[in-house]
C-alpha cells in the first residue's frame, strides 16, 4: 500500500544548524526539497569532504575490496562513534592525513606489484624467445668464433636482409657460412638470430639497420650477460619474481581483509558527513534561523517530532499538515507493504512509481504472480525443488536475493498445489512409481478444459485490473477515466453474457441483458475515451486471449517431462537412459521457471496494469544514511 504522506516544515535557530541536520540524517525519514545554491564559507568543507570521500574510495578499489554486503551495521556505528568525538574543525585533518600515510603504503606495495609483473612478464617473453634458439645456440658452441645477436626484423624482408650480408661480405672477399636461425612471431615480425666473426659485425648491424631490423635485447639485469648464457638467470629471475608476487598478493589480501571494512565504514561516515554539508551549504549562513521542509510517511511523524523537540525543545519549530489535490503529483510515493508480499515491490523497481494518488499494485501482484506461474509449473517434482532453491536463496546477503526467494517460495507451493491437480510428479513419474492420479484433470490429455480455464482466469484478471482502474478514476475524480475503464468493463461483460446465453440456449428474451450492457458501455466508451476507449476494448479481448499462454507453456513442460520417462522406456534403466532422462528434466526445471517467471510478469505488466497503473510518481528518497549495499547510488 501507498503510505500517507505529511508534508513538514522545520525552523531552527542558526547555531543548532549542524546538529539539527545531522538528528534528521539519523532518522532517516525525511523526503527534503529546497533550493540550491550553497554558500562560499560552506563550499570550502564541502568539497573537502568530498574529495576525502573520493580518496577513500580509491584506496578500497586499490585494496580490491567489494564486501559491502557484509559490512556489519556495528562496525559502522563504532566508525561513527570514534569519529564523531572528534572537533568538527579537526575531523578532515586527521581523516586526511590518515588517508595520506596509509595510501602511502598501499602506493609503494601496489607499484612494486606493478614493477615486478612488468619485469615478469619480460623476463617470460624473453625466456620464451632464447628457448626457441637453444638448438641455435648448442649448433654454435662449436663454429667460428664471433658474437651471436638476435634481431628484430619482418618476416618480409628476412631474406633480402640475408641476402645483402651474403653479397656485402663476398664483395669484399670475406668468408661467412651465413649461420642464422629465424623464428616468426605476432603480426609478421620475428627475432632472426646471427653469428659473424668480430671483423663483421658493424659492417652486419649497418646492414640489418637498412633492413628495417632493430636490435633484440636482454632485460636490464641480465646487463653484460651473453645471449647463450641468460636462459638460467631468466629462469631463476622468473621464480624470484614470482614467488615476490605471490608475497605481495597475500599481503594485500591481508590488507584488504584487515583494512577493508574499516576504510568502508569510514567512506560510509565521510558520506553521511557529506550529504550533511551538501545540505547546511545551501542555506543562508548569515540568517538567525534556517528553514528546512520536505515530505515525511504519517507513520513515522510522531517519533521524529518527538526526538526533534526531545534534543533540541525550543529551538526548533515544527508545522505539518496534509498535502493538497494540486500537491498529489510531487508527492513521493512510499510503500510499506506486508511482509509476505514486501518482496513483491520487486517488479515496481523495473517502473517508476505509482503516483501517490495511484493504486499500489504489490499485494495483487503477490496473489496472482505465484498462482499464474505454479498453474505453468503444474508439477509436485518441480515444486519441491524450486522450494529447496527458495530456501537457500532466503538465506542470502543480498536483499534482492532474499526477495527473490520469498517469490520462489509462493511459486514453489502453488506448483505443489497445481501438480497434485494435474497429477504431475517429475511428468509420469509420481503415476509410474506411486500411482498418483489428478485431483482436476491431466492437462496432457483434457486441453480444451485447461484452455477454457486460463481464458476465465484472464477474463477475471483483466476484470480486476479495470474495477481498479474505476475505482482510480472515481477517487480522483477523473471523470474521462472511470467512464472509460466502466464502459471496456460493461463491453467485455456483454460478450461473455452473450456467449453464456448462447450457449446455454436460453429464451430469446435473455439478450435483452447482454445487449443492453452492450449499449451502456459503448456509451460510456464513447463518452470517456471516444474512438480510442473503443480500441482499448478490442485491446482488452485481445489481452484476455492472451492468457492461453498459461496453458500452452503449462502443456509444453507437461509434455517435455513426459519425454524425459520415455527415455527410460526405450533405454531401460541403463546409465545412458538415465542420464538423458535427467537432462531433459534439468532442462525442462529451467525453462519451467524461467519461462513460467517471463509470461507471469508478461502477463501483469502488459495485460494488467495497463488497466489502472500510472508510473508517474516520485520515488521516496529520504535524507538518511547509505547502507554498505547501496553506497553506490549516490551521484
Amino acid at each position: 500500500m501507498i503510505r500517507k504522506m505529511i508534508r513538514l516544515a522545520l525552523w531552527g535557530v542558526t547555531g543548532k544548524r549542524r546538529e539539527i541536520i545531522e538528528e534528521l540524517h539519523r532518522l532517516g525519514v525525511l523526503h527534503l526539497e529546497q533550493g540550491s545554491g550553497p554558500s562560499a564559507g560552506e563550499s570550502a568543507r564541502l568539497n573537502t569532504l568530498r574529495l576525502l570521500r573520493g580518496k577513500t574510495l580509491g584506496l578500497l578499489e586499490s585494496l580490491g575490496w567489494d564486501e559491502w554486503t557484509s559490512l556489519s551495521e556495528e562496525s559502522i556505528n563504532d566508525t561513527e562513534k570514534l569519529l564523531s568525538s572528534l572537533p568538527a574543525d579537526e575531523l578532515a585533518p586527521e581523516i586526511g592525513k590518515s588517508l595520506e600515510e596509509f595510501g602511502k603504503r598501499l602506493s609503494s606495495l601496489l607499484d612494486e606489484r606493478t614493477a615486478s609483473e612488468e619485469l615478469l612478464l619480460r623476463a617470460k617473453k624473453a625466456r620464451d624467445i632464447l628457448d626457441r634458439f637453444s638448438a641455435f645456440f648448442r649448433r654454435e658452441d662449436g663454429g667460428p668464433q664471433g658474437k651471436t645477436t638476435l634481431w628484430l626484423i619482418s618476416e618480409n624482408t628476412v631474406q633480402q636482409a640475408l641476402a645483402a650480408l651474403h653479397g656485402a661480405f663476398s664483395s669484399r672477399g670475406e668468408a661467412w657460412d651465413g649461420r642464422h636461425h629465424f623464428v616468426p612471431g605476432k603480426d609478421f615480425m620475428g627475432v632472426l638470430g646471427l653469428r659473424v666473426s668480430p671483423e663483421l659485425e658493424g659492417e652486419a648491424s649497418e646492414i640489418l639497420s637498412r633492413w628495417k631490423a632493430l636490435p633484440w635485447s636482454l632485460p636490464e639485469f641480465c646487463s653484460g650477460v651473453r645471449v647463450e648464457d641468460a636462459l638460467a638467470i631468466l629462469g631463476k629471475k622468473s621464480e624470484t619474481l614470482s614467488e615476490r608476487l605471490e608475497t605481495i598478493s597475500g599481503d594485500l589480501r591481508r590488507a584488504s581483509g584487515e583494512w577493508g571494512p574499516r576504510l568502508a565504514a569510514l567512506f560510509l561516515f565521510i558520506d553521511a558527513r557529506t550529504e550533511q554539508a551538501a545540505v547546511e551549504a545551501r542555506l543562508d549562513p548569515s540568517a538567525d534561523t534556517f528553514t528546512l521542509h520536505g515530505w515525511i510517511p504519517e507513520d513515522a511523524l510522531e517519533a521524529t517530532v518527538s526526538a526533534l523537540k526531545g534534543r533540541f525543545g525550543d529551538d526548533v519549530l515544527l508545522q505539518w499538515r496534509h498535502p493538497g489535490e494540486k500537491e498529489w503529483s510531487t508527492v513521493p510515493t512510499s510503500l510499506n507493504n506486508r511482509p509476505l508480499c514486501a518482496p513483491f515491490e520487486l517488479f515496481l523497481k523495473l517502473l517508476r512509481p505509482p503516483s501517490y494518488s495511484g493504486i499500489d499494485p504489490t499485494t495483487a501482484v503477490a496473489l496472482f504472480f505465484p498462482f499464474f506461474s505454479g498453474c505453468m509449473i503444474g508439477d509436485m517434482g518441480y515444486g519441491a525443488l524450486i522450494l529447496l532453491l527458495s530456501l537457500k536463496l532466503k538465506k542470502a546477503v543480498r536483499p534482492m536475493l532474499r526477495d527473490i526467494g520469498s517469490i520462489l517460495l509462493s511459486v514453489s507451493l502453488w506448483s505443489i498445489v497445481w501438480g497434485a491437480a494435474w497429477g504431475e510428479f517429475f511428468g509420469d513419474a509420481g503415476h509410474r512409481l506411486f500411482h498418483l492420479e489428478p485431483l482436476w484433470v491431466e492437462r496432457s490429455v483434457s486441453v480444451l478444459p485447461v484452455v477454457v480455464f486460463t481464458v476465465a482466469l484472464g477474463a477475471a484478471h483483466v476484470f480486476f485490473g479495470l474495477l481498479l482502474g474505476i475505482y482510480q478514476g472515481v477517487r480522483n475524480s477523473h471523470r474521462h477515466l472511470w467512464m472509460e475503464k466502466a464502459g471496456n468493463l460493461a463491453v467485455l461483460l456483454a460478450l461473455v453474457a452473450g456467449l453464456v446465453v448462447l450457449k446455454a440456449e436460453m429464451p430469446r428474451g435473455v439478450f435483452t441483458v447482454p445487449f443492453s450492457l452492450l449499449v451502456i458501455g459503448l456509451a460510456l466508451l464513447i463518452a470517456g475515451g471516444g474512438i480510442g476507449g473503443i480500441i482499448e476494448t478490442l485491446g482488452s479481448i485481445g489481452n484476455i486471449i492472451s492468457y492461453v499462454r498459461i496453458a500452452a507453456i503449462g502443456l509444453s513442460s507437461a509434455i517435455l517431462a513426459l519425454v524425459a520417462s520415455k527415455f527410460l522406456d526405450v533405454f531401460g534403466l541403463s546409465v545412458f537412459g538415465i542420464f538423458l532422462a535427467l537432462m531433459i528434466h534439468l532442462l525442462n526445471f529451467v525453462l519451467a521457471i524461467g519461462g513460467s517467471a517471463l509470461h507471469s510478469a508478461r502477463l501483469h505488466y502488459v495485460e494488467f496494469f495497463g488497466k489502472f497503473y500510472s508510473g508517474n510518481g516520485k520515488e521516496y528518497t529520504p535524507f538518511q544514511r547509505r547502507s554498505g549495499s547501496s553506497w553506490k547510488k549516490h551521484s
